[in-house]
């Protein structure tokens, strides 16, 4: 990773253009100049950086301290069409270009990654994904730019709560944001972890609600009483003027049409029998004495019988036949008593039968008032919605467990790939504080502490310096953010790490000369690039001389970033 050129552009034409040094670079004012080296821009080109890291123009334009705009670039801004564009070497090893206009609407804004329109989110992202190697929702561009690019007093003089105060970051963002920094590699457990903590702290709350809610209103023992309640003017609907189950008189009913069915079948039967005999009795009857010859001849024909010699005469015949036939009836007949008393016997219990079932008709009939059942119905549905409801807010409670159930399930496996990258956090946290000792000891003479104060078990974090002397402002405090900055691009280098390994400081004006001197070689030494302001009266002549090949930008009063 490293920082190339920024070139600021007015209506198409360069106006400014500052190639950056693989180690220190300084902007200060021109040290031949008599005029002050005041209000003249030099913190202006780390802002600018900062806006193309989607930041506010605001600082570009405004006095900090006094919150009003500079006329002459607001009117710039406004009349004209102000580029910016920063040219860098990505983790990824390829050159890559940022560009903004310096709009003071942000309507106005666009947004160009080389030199094509992007939106912001795609432009956001791939400055994540090129500077930053972070690929996930978090941390976010806007938490971690104020870290490189500490760009205005308050940045420079808070070492670990560097944020920006009008954009608040919780402690969920700041784990995320430390972790990052401290070689948290898959960020996506970050977004991951950081998404289910807040599930599971929002859900936890609504289901101390809902617990509070059941139990305030003793929703449970309700709903048991209204089951209760329901049951019992569901059964009272169902009984009849003697109280005797209606569904078990409909079944009774259906038992003796069953049986119903069964006797019609066998007196239909019977019927059948009786009637063919009785008719075949009465053909008998009606032709006993009206039988041919000839039907006789055949009739004994066939029972092998001479007619000729057994009968002498016609009524000799007839006697014969007539005895035959009444054999026959007796034969036919036979049994047909037996038939007519099992038809009689069936045909009474069928009528038992059916007078049994109207008595149960009879029964289910009920007796009660209308306006008695109409009401019944009406609190029955009354019960039935306040029991939907009820359940409604208990059934809701069960989902929240089950949900916070889960979540907390996944939680706990994504717990195992945190402990892992955990051990990276250590590691970086283990070098960075070699590195920082060493440069404190060199400006300070005393070791300083930093701890990150890593909670392992769900990755919480409070960075502090334990600082043994009281930094709390000017420019030992201003010089203790510095070597912070610096230790953790020592650090990403020493452990060769795809994290950024260049810092942007605003004026150090208030740090001691002996202290600047130290901090320029260090920097020179340094495999990263300090981008720094100054004025140049900090600098001694033989500073100058040692230092000025180091200088990448010189204004004045004359010639101000923006030559207006």
């Amino acid at each position: 990773m490293k920082l190339l050129k920024l070139t600021t552009k007015v209506d198409g034409c360069i106006i400014r253009e500052i190639e950056f040094k693989d180690t220190l670079n300084i902007i200060t004012n021109k040290r031949d100049s008599s005029l002050s080296g005041n209000q003249i821009g030099k913190s202006v080109p780390g802002r600018i950086i900062d806006f193309l890291l989607d930041g506010s123009i605001g600082p570009i334009y405004i006095d900090e301290e006094f919150d009003t705009a500079e006329p002459h670039i607001h009117k710039l801004f406004n009349e004209h069409n102000v580029t910016c564009t920063l040219a860098y070497i990505g983790l990824d090893g390829n050159i890559a270009e940022i560009k903004r206009n310096l709009a003071i609407e942000s309507t106005d804004r666009s947004y160009y990654v080389n030199d094509e329109v992007k939106s912001k989110k795609e432009y956001n992202n791939h400055i994540l994904n090129t500077m930053f190697n972070v690929y996930s929702d978090k941390p976010t561009l806007r938490k971690l730019a104020p870290k490189f690019l500490r760009t205005d007093t308050h940045r420079m003089t808070k070492t670990v709560k560097f944020n920006d105060d009008k954009f608040k970051i919780s402690q969920a963002d700041r784990n995320t944001l430390f972790l990052y920094l401290f070689n948290f590699g898959d960020t996506e457990i970050l977004s991951a972890i950081q998404s289910i903590k807040t599930f599971l702290s929002n859900y936890d709350n609504k289901l101390k609600s809902f617990n509070g809610i059941i139990k305030d209103d003793k929703i449970l023992s309700t709903i048991n009483s209204t089951q209760k309640e329901l049951r019992k003017l569901e059964r009272s609907l169902l009984l009849s003027e003697n109280n005797i189950d209606k569904l078990a008189i409909i079944g009774e009913i259906n038992h003796i049409d069953n049986e119903q069915n069964k006797l019609s079948d066998q007196i239909l039967s019977l019927d059948l029998k009786v009637n063919n005999i009785k008719k075949t009795q009465k053909l008998l009857e009606s032709n006993k004495n009206h039988q041919l010859l000839s039907e006789l001849e055949t009739i004994y024909g066939y029972a092998s019988v001479k007619l000729g010699a057994v009968i002498n005469d016609y009524d000799n015949v007839l006697k014969f036949h007539n005895y035959l036939v009444e054999t026959k009836t007796e034969f036919v007949t036979d049994g047909l008593d037996k038939l007519e008393d099992q038809l009689l016997d069936n045909t009474l219990k069928l009528k038992a039968l059916e007078q049994n079932k109207s008595s149960l008709y009879h029964e289910l009939k009920s007796k009660k008032k209308i306006e008695e059942i109409s009401e019944s119905v009406k609190t029955i549905g009354e019960l039935n919605k306040t029991l939907i409801e009820l359940n409604a807010i208990v059934e809701k409670k069960n989902s929240i467990e089950d949900r916070l159930k889960k979540e907390t399930e996944r939680l706990e496996g994504l717990s195992g790939r945190l402990a892992a990258e955990l051990q990276n956090v250590h590691i970086f946290e283990t070098e960075f504080k070699k590195h920082f000792k060493a440069y404190t000891n060199t400006f300070y003479g005393v070791e300083y502490n930093f701890n990150l104060n890593l909670d392992a078990t769900n990755g919480n974090c409070q960075p502090t310096v334990d600082d043994i002397q009281s930094n709390n402002d000017g420019g030992l405090k201003r010089l203790e953010v510095i070597t912070f900055d610096l230790s953790y691009i020592k650090t990403v280098d020493s452990l060769g790490l795809k994290r950024p390994t260049f810092v942007v400081h605003d004026s150090i004006d208030e740090v001691d000369i002996k202290h600047i001197r130290q901090l320029f070689d260090e920097s020179i030494k340094l495999s990263g690039q300090q981008v720094v302001s100054m004025l140049v009266s900090q600098l001694e002549d033989n500073d100058y001389e040692k230092y000025k090949n180091y200088i990448v930008l010189e204004l004045s009063q004359e010639d101000k970033y923006f030559k207006v």
